[in-house]
């Protein structure tokens, strides 16, 4: 008896293409022997649809390509999920078709908190079937959460559970999901095969890496990540037979690889020719350049050197340096002509003359304003290359440095952007060393440092990723040694920007603390951890 899983980049509301290429790979299963083809959670619409599931000529649509789709199935069994309507209640729901109906229908029991906003919880009952001499019982997602879904499967006599997911990838999943799965069926008793989307839906990125699991927890299968696969599974009264893995990565090669499907996949989906971004000698830009050529190739990449006075002859040289060796196309326009004619324009409203800072944020502004309109004439989105670090603290220019239509290192700090420079480096050495080694800048002002501004940066990301991503108390850091005064210093424009950053563009999330999708905080709050010295 042969399973297949379908791992599939399927688009958000294309329910004729998602159909078809459902249909596609199960038909491309059948022809290689197997019976039973398994596709992710909510397959049909895309995940996540959100609030699409809110408007019912949606959940209409759904239903009726559901039906059309299971006219076509005239082989095996073909397991699709999507959004059941039922006496005006909604379930995220599983779809068995077979001889051209829908047989039968599995109802997700295990509801996250955001799904409770659409979908109704399922009933407890198990939904078994047979096909090929075994017997299966269909999960989905989160009823691995709890055992209540599976134990009472395995009471009616499943051999073998087929789990629909749409789990988003968060930096380490790729050693701490397989452990935990691995955990999972231990407890349950179940062997398990697990079906993953794989790319990116506007802030979320799918890993894939859908696996097969023995009712003993070892991982007989793994498909690889970051890939469409149609992988067979062959079974053995209801065990999955060993078959040869994907060699293990380190977490940078992952991390690298989401930003590089949530860039292409933002940009391929949403339809842009390509992108455009600013590309200024630093680290950060070097990193997003590196990415977009990645994912679309250099002829879809447009960078721009905008100088200023304040701009390093270093700058000028490493960015182009960059740019030739990727072979993207390079320009640059001088900013200084316009400097000169806004603050000629505000002078009369300025007191005297601009402060340190109206000046800097004028050049940071003129820059979006110019890459804006190059973005508008030529359709090309503008990719933000701002990092985590600096939008904890506001170390950014809203409508300057800020904005843009995409940003990839959202959720990235200083530390890691680092790392991924020099792991993109071994691929091939793309990123000039000096950038790598000189000490950050946004070259606002002469000889200015970031570090001018701000806690050394070692000791900033330790904060972010201790108070941001892990949740730890102010008091729980101190006792790692951080020092006081910097996290005095850093939770207090953690506070303060937070109005920044709720108006800052979207970007991948690839951990559990990343802003806006994990930290609602308001924008007007009087409390701080550390109020009194």
């Amino acid at each position: 008896m042969q399973a297949a899983v379908a791992q599939l980049n399927l688009t958000v509301g294309a329910l004729d293409a998602n159909a078809r290429r459902l249909l596609d790979a199960h038909q491309s299963a059948c022809r290689a022997g197997a019976r039973v083809t398994l596709t992710p959670e909510l397959s049909l619409t895309g995940f996540p649809p959100q609030d699409l599931l809110l408007r019912r000529a949606f959940l209409d649509d759904c239903a009726q390509r559901l039906q059309a789709l299971a006219a076509e199935v005239d082989q095996g069994v073909l397991l699709v999920g999507f959004p059941e309507i039922e006496e005006g209640r909604c379930y995220n729901a599983m779809a068995l078709l077979r001889r051209g109906k829908v047989r039968q229908i599995y109802r997700k029991q295990i509801l996250r908190a955001e799904e409770k906003r659409y979908f109704e919880k399922g009933g407890a009952q198990a939904s078994l079937f047979k096909e090929g001499g075994v017997s299966f019982a269909i999960l989905c997602g989160d009823d691995l959460v709890k055992s209540a879904p599976a134990k009472a499967a395995l009471a009616v006599g499943a051999q073998c559970g087929l789990v629909a997911e749409a789990r988003a990838y968060q930096r380490d999943d790729e050693t701490a999901y397989p452990a935990w799965l691995s955990a999972r069926v231990k407890i349950l008793g179940l062997p398990l095969i697990v079906a993953q989307h794989v790319g990116g839906q506007d802030t979320q990125v799918f890993m894939g890496a859908s696996m097969a699991v023995s009712s003993t927890g070892v991982c007989a299968q793994q498909l690889p990540a970051w890939h469409e696969a149609l992988a067979l599974v062959r079974l053995k009264r209801g065990e999955p037979e060993a078959r040869s893995n994907q060699t293990q990565e380190a977490s940078e090669y992952h991390v690298y690889q989401a930003l590089v499907t949530a860039v292409r996949d933002y940009v391929q989906k949403n339809g842009f020719p390509g992108v455009v971004m600013g590309l200024s000698g630093g680290v950060d830009s070097a990193l997003v350049l590196a990415l977009a050529v990645d994912a679309l190739g250099a002829h879809r990449v447009q960078t721009f050197m905008l100088p200023s006075p304040y701009t390093s002859a270093m700058s000028l040289e490493d960015a182009k340096a960059m740019a030739q060796e990727l072979g993207v196309a390079h320009q640059s326009i001088a900013l200084t002509p316009l400097m000169d004619a806004v603050t000629k324009t505000l002078t009369p409203w300025l007191d005297g003359e601009a402060s340190a800072l109206t000046a800097q944020n004028i050049q940071a502004r003129l820059r979006a304003l110019l890459l804006m309109g190059l973005s508008n004439q030529h359709n090309w989105l503008l990719l933000a290359t701002g990092n985590k670090s600096e939008s904890a603290v506001g170390y950014s220019t809203l409508y300057g440095d800020m904005a843009g239509g995409f940003a990839p290192l959202k959720d990235i700090t200083k530390a890691w952007v680092y790392r991924l420079a020099r792991h993109r480096n071994t691929l091939g050495r793309i990123i000039p060393e000096r950038i790598l080694t000189r000490a950050p800048s946004a070259e606002l002002a002469y000889g200015q440092t970031d570090q001018d501004a701000l806690p050394p940066y070692e000791t900033l990301d330790a904060i972010i990723e201790g108070y941001v991503e892990r949740g730890e108390d102010a008091a729980a850091l101190l006792e790692q040694g951080i020092s006081r005064k910097y996290l005095k210093e850093t939770l207090q424009l953690l506070a303060v920007n937070e109005y920044k950053r709720q108006q800052a563009v979207p970007g991948p999330r690839i951990t559990a603390g990343a802003f806006d999708e994990d930290w609602r905080y308001p924008m007007i709050s009087k409390w701080r951890e550390l109020g009194k010295k």
